[in-house]
This record gives C-alpha cells, sequence and structure tokens, in this order.
C-alpha cells in the first residue's frame, strides 16, 4: 500500500499541511480495509484522465474537503500515482493564485473605471468587462516563475496581473482581426457596442461598424498602457525593472509577430497556394511566437526575472517551455474544432471561418480525396452544427486529427525531457510544473 499525504502552504502554494490524500494499490495488503473506512470520500482510478475528470467535477478535492482516497488498479501503475500527485500540486498551486488574483484584479477594474467623461468611462468598462473573465493561468505562471526562486510569492502578483491585463489587451485586438463575436464567454467589444446602438434605435451600417471597432481598438491599446504602468509603478524600485520591462516588451513583440503571419498566412493559401514545407513551417513558427511565447515562457520567466534569476537559467527555461507552448496550442486547434463551445468560451468553428491555418488544415490539404470537400466548408461564415460535424469528420477519416495529436504529443514529450534537464529547480516546484503539462495535456476547454 502506497499513501501519499497532500498538503498546502498559503504563503507560497506549495503543498503542506492539507487533508490527507492516499492512493491504494494492493487490496490485499494490511490496513486496507481501515483506510478506506476512515476516508469521506473512495475514487477507484486507472488513468490520469480518470483523476483529472474527477478534480473537474468534484470540486471539494480542491477545497479543502475532507480526506480522499484514491485506488489505482496495481503497483505497476505507480506512474499514476505520481502523475496524479504532481497534477493535483499544480491544481492547488493555481487555485491558490487564481483566487488571489481574481480578488485583486477587481479592484484594479474599479480603480481604473473612476472617470468622469461618458465616452471615457464607457470605453474604460467595456475593456473591464472583457477583463473580469479570464482564466488566470498566465497570472498563474508568473507566480510559479517567480517561486521557484522566492518564497514571498503575492510580491509578483502586480506582475502576474499586469500580464493578465496585457492578455486582455492582445484578445481585444485579435477578436477585431477575427472579426469574432464571442471572447470567455461574453459577446466581444464591437459586438457590445452594436448591440447598444441597436438596443437604442441606431440603424448599424458601415461606419457603425467601423466606429465599433475603433472603440475595441483604443479599449485595446489602453489596456497594453495599463500593463506597463502597472509593472513600473510596482517595481520602480527594483534593480531588475530595467530588464523586467525589456523582456515584458519582447513577449510583446514576439506574440505580434507571431500574429502577422497568422494573419497573412490565410491571405495566402486562399489565393495562392504556399509551398507544403514552407506552410508547416510558417505554422510552427506562428505557435513558437504568438503562443509559446505569450502563454509559457514569457510569465514563467518574467516570473524568474523579477526574482533575480540568472540568465543562463532564464534560456533553459525558455527551451523547456517553448516545447509546451507549441503543444498548448496544437492542443487549442483540436480544441478549437472538437471542444464544447460552452467550455472554450469562444465559438467553435471559428478557426475554419477564420481560414486559419493549423497542422490539421497542413495535413488535409495533401490528401485530395478531403481536402475538395474541406474547401466546401473553409472560410464560410456561419457555419451550422451540421457543417462542423462534417468538419469534424473529414479531419478524422483524412489522419489529419491523428497527425495532430501524433505532433502534440511529441511536443509534450520534449517538454517533459526538458524539464527533466533542468537542475536548478527546487523539487517542490518541478513537480508543480510538471502537473502544469499534465494540466495542459488534460485540459477539455
Amino acid at each position: 500500500m502506497h499513501t501519499k499525504k497532500i498538503d498546502v502552504r498559503e504563503s507560497d502554494g506549495s503543498l503542506e499541511d492539507y487533508q490527507e490524500i492516499t492512493f491504494l494499490f494492493d487490496s490485499n495488503v494490511k490496513g486496507f480495509d481501515d483506510k478506506v473506512n476512515q476516508s469521506d470520500f473512495l475514487y477507484r482510478i486507472a488513468t490520469m484522465e480518470d483523476f483529472y475528470s474527477i478534480l473537474q467535477n468534484d470540486k471539494k478535492v480542491l477545497e479543502h474537503g475532507g480526506n480522499y482516497v484514491f485506488q489505482v488498479n496495481m503497483d505497476e501503475d505507480l506512474e499514476v500515482m505520481l502523475q496524479s500527485y504532481q497534477l493535483f500540486s499544480f491544481m492547488i498551486f493555481f487555485k491558490n493564485s487564481r483566487e488571489r488574483l481574481y480578488r485583486k484584479m477587481q479592484n484594479f477594474n474599479r480603480e481604473i473605471c473612476d472617470q468622469t467623461e461618458k465616452h471615457i468611462s464607457e470605453n474604460i468598462s467595456e475593456f473591464t468587462r472583457m477583463n473580469c473573465h479570464g482564466k488566470f493561468i498566465r497570472g498563474a505562471l508568473v507566480n510559479l516563475g517567480y517561486s521557484i526562486l522566492r518564497s514571498d510569492i503575492e510580491y509578483s502578483d502586480e506582475l502576474a496581473l499586469a500580464f493578465e491585463i496585457y492578455q486582455t489587451a492582445i484578445l481585444i485586438n485579435d477578436d477585431i482581426i477575427d472579426h469574432a463575436s464571442l471572447r470567455r464567454n461574453q459577446p466581444t467589444i464591437p459586438v457590445h457596442y452594436m448591440n447598444d446602438w441597436e438596443a437604442k434605435g441606431i440603424e448599424i451600417k458601415g461606419d457603425a461598424y467601423d466606429v465599433a471597432n475603433s472603440m475595441a481598438i483604443c479599449a485595446g491599446g489602453l489596456g497594453m498602457c495599463y500593463a506597463n504602468q502597472k509593472v513600473a509603478e510596482a517595481y520602480n524600485r527594483s534593480d531588475n525593472l530595467g530588464t523586467l520591462l525589456r523582456y515584458f516588451n519582447q513577449v510583446i513583440i514576439n506574440t505580434i509577430q507571431g500574429e502577422i503571419i497568422d494573419v497573412i498566412l490565410p491571405f495566402e493559401e486562399q489565393n495562392f497556394c504556399s509551398n507544403e514545407d514552407d506552410l508547416v513551417d510558417s505554422i510552427t513558427e506562428i505557435y513558437r511566437l504568438k503562443t509559446a511565447w505569450y502563454t509559457v515562457i514569457g510569465p514563467l520567466c518574467l516570473g524568474m526575472i523579477l526574482a533575480g534569476g540568472e540568465n543562463e537559467n532564464i534560456k533553459k527555461m525558455e527551451c523547456f517551455a517553448e516545447s509546451l507552448g507549441i503543444a498548448f496550442q496544437i492542443k487549442d486547434d483540436i480544441l478549437g474544432i472538437y471542444a464544447d463551445e460552452d467550455n472554450i468560451g469562444k465559438n467553435v468553428g471559428s478557426d475554419i471561418t477564420e481560414f486559419k491555418q493549423t497542422l490539421l488544415y497542413a495535413y488535409i490539404r495533401n490528401q485530395k480525396e478531403y481536402f475538395s470537400d474541406l474547401l466546401r466548408y473553409y472560410g464560410k461564415e456561419n457555419l451550422t452544427y451540421e457543417d462542423v460535424k462534417a468538419i469534424r469528420d473529414l479531419f478524422s477519416k483524412s489522419g489529419a486529427l491523428a497527425y495532430a495529436e501524433h505532433e502534440m504529443n511529441r511536443y509534450f514529450e520534449l517538454a517533459i525531457k526538458g524539464l527533466k534537464s533542468i537542475k536548478f529547480i527546487p523539487e517542490e516546484k518541478e513537480t508543480i510544473l510538471f502537473g502544469l503539462i499534465w494540466y495542459l495535456k488534460l485540459r477539455k476547454f
């Protein structure tokens, strides 16, 4: 029988003094029945997917809700126990960071809404409306990067908030580019402006679309400035401020460079097909610049920089985080087609409408039997449920889904190997980072 007690230390989110979590392997060993009888909850798990599902469906596990026993089938499943412990470690860290950051973000939103001129106030209110509903995963990763080297985790909260504010700003701009109607289960800013005008009896014509987009651009620009201002004000006495701001802005530059490729590639593909190898290379560069840097590399490394991390160690973290970020984006592309719309918080099939270039598309592009059918839907607006179902079938039957999943898993394996090669990370933080890998790999949204 293997027993593991899992705890949480509130000061930095590490696991210490928490409720008891026990993993049992052999029901024949002495004490098995006693352990089960003493538990508040008993679950049987065979895979990591089982454990992830429990964490998603039984919120008490993460809410100090009693003593839990997880029975694993046999001793050979020791890896399931270890990975479940790692995932649980990350989920607890993430939960603590998210709750703390959410409270502070609410305060920030209230502070910036203190404007007297009604048009400015309305525009800032639109920004804060979009800024209220983030998942805070990137902010939590700023906290995690900082906590690798320092224990006073709340010192990194302002940086974490700045990154979340930046994320909201970049998503506002992204929604304008993509003509998106839904973000974070909310109407996007242009849509919200037009809905409001329509309710007031204003006819929605060409100039209304232009003004609504312009107002969203203003809101996004304000968000970018708020993010930089927060870093500058919070850490004006830090010796690392210059390095911090340079790196932060490099993350923004890389993200925008990735967006440039993401915008132009569909246009080129629709008007003159690009070379197959060039297409895959360009798609991978989007994943690296637009996603890896802004989702994983930037948050983790900014936290480490704030903590005084050495440049050599920052570079090692970048290598690990790049592989993880690329895997994250491939997963995101798959979810963008196959996930439930209520879970992902944006329109399922929006990638199709935008003629988005993904590994799924790149693979099926060379399957003539399926590609001509795909082009009946790719770029089509107002996709129906039957359209989305047909697209899913095409990606599955052509082998595109299997190819994308293979590449995703390959990058996840590179991330695992990269993390194992880093020697400066304390064991408890390494555990949380491994949990991050499993979380991103198993996520459904």
